[in-house]
């Protein structure tokens, strides 16, 4: 929040910062064409959306479900050396669906650390199916839950049917509710472990004495296809769904996600397309510092009140992610002087960032605490005022003005700036 600093201590207040709402299917400038029918770019520092091509469509979601199944896992089970058996009820139809399992089997005793990372890593349903009977007792109880969360994290056009992301028409999302998903996802240290893990062996179990290797189905793939800044993320394919991907990237001083969907069934489309659309982002753009903390935007003199000076200045920094070779122009909006008195609500001014046309961030300021109209500094400006225009005045003409003075009282309208002072200056 920015406020002002008055010399007397008058304290003034402001809105809330206004930042432009990103339009759907709009991205950068001379941004690359993607395979991807569904893609949603955003920096989960500034809340900014920087790329948006069909991201409030309906899609279906495919295994990018399962984040959904290891956060309220995480959140729900407090031990995760647990261990929980693997039985028919998990299993049953995940073979006929074709679903992609880690590999364990029924007597299995895996961990809850293990069925997470196999959510993750080898995005296995017997091991959703598992941490959802565990959470909820029944995989139904749990996609009741998933629904709740969804509505909780404004997920508005996101409606589960089951916790693995296994097709059916009822079960869909938009790539912007899965990154409002992850987002959240991001927040929880056990998720961002599971993120980053690129393979991941599992405590001995019955089947597997050893335990149970797996490796990541993202990172498998970034060796072939590099993907600058890679964090981690998670895939997801159905014929229907095409092949999906929600990923995070740390790339020039940016945290961003993004969620693709709709690629073509080529096992490498959605990871080419995330080294692609982070690739571009790489080149062409940055976070830049566009307002200082401390900056001061106006010195503004006010008449007629023991307050004789306004200093209008910003208590924190202004990030934003621009395009490296754009111009950014801040305009301020302020008067060159005040009068009092001066009311609490009164518009003060406003300060705007541009870049090019567009309104990146824009706030005005009110006063908060009123400034009262003082008579003794009212007269002592008119005697001023008078002897500069007339110096060889008598102390009687003087004495004159001060008996007039003394009887004025303050005009309304002497309270309204005088003159607006426009300033730009460009970063």
């Amino acid at each position: 929040m920015r406020k002002m600093i008055l010399a007397a201590s008058v304290m003034l207040a402001i809105n809330t910062t206004a930042v432009p709402v990103t339009a759907e299917n709009v991205k950068p400038d001379g941004a690359p064409e993607t395979a991807s029918v569904y893609v949603y770019l955003t920096d989960t520092e500034t809340g900014q959306v920087i790329w948006s091509q069909n991201s409030e469509d309906p899609m279906f979601p495919a295994s990018m479900t399962k984040m959904m199944t290891e956060i309220l896992a995480i959140e729900a089970i407090g031990d995760l050396n647990e261990r929980i058996p693997i039985t028919a009820e998990i299993m049953e139809g995940l073979y006929e669906a074709n679903a992609a399992v880690a590999g364990f089997q029924i007597g299995d005793e895996p961990t809850v650390r293990d069925l997470l990372y196999g959510t993750a890593l080898a995005s296995g349903a017997e091991c959703v199916n598992a941490l959802a009977i565990r959470t909820d007792g029944s995989v139904r109880a749990f996609v009741d839950h998933m629904n709740r969360k969804a509505s909780e994290l404004g997920m508005n056009d996101t409606h589960f049917m089951n916790p693995t992301g296994l097709h059916d028409p009822g079960h869909y999302s938009t790539c912007r509710d899965i990154g409002k998903l992850m987002a959240y996802c991001l927040r929880n240290d056990v998720f961002m472990e599971l993120l980053q893990a690129k393979m991941y062996v599992s405590s001995p179990v019955a089947s597997a004495p050893d335990g149970l290797a797996m490796n990541s189905t993202i990172w498998s793939q970034t060796e072939e296809y590099p993907v600058p800044g890679l964090i981690g993320g998670k895939t997801g394919f159905t014929y229907p769904a095409g092949r999906c991907l929600a990923s995070n990237a740390s790339i020039n001083g940016m945290n961003l996600i993004l969620v693709t969907g709709k690629a073509p069934a080529a096992a490498s489309s959605a990871i080419a397309d995330a080294g692609t659309v982070y690739g571009w982002v790489r080149d062409h753009m940055g976070k830049r510092q566009l307002i200082s903390e401390g900056e001061t935007f106006a010195r503004i003199p006010v008449y007629d009140a023991k307050t004789e000076l306004l200093t209008v200045s910003s208590d924190e920094a202004f990030v934003w992610d621009v395009m490296t070779d754009q111009e950014i122009r801040v305009e301020t909006d302020f008067p060159e002087e005040l009068y009092a008195p001066l009311e609490a609500g009164d518009y003060l001014g406003t300060v705007s960032v541009y870049e090019g046309n567009d309104v990146l961030y824009q706030k005005e300021y009110y006063i908060q605490e009123s400034v009262s109209f003082s008579r003794i500094r009212r007269i002592q400006r008119a005697l001023k005022e008078a002897w500069e225009e007339h110096p060889a005045m008598t102390a009687g003409g003087a004495a004159l003005i001060l008996l007039v003075m003394i009887g004025l009282k303050p005009k309304k309208s002497r309270k309204r700036r005088r003159k607006s002072t426009k300033r730009k200056t460009v970063r």
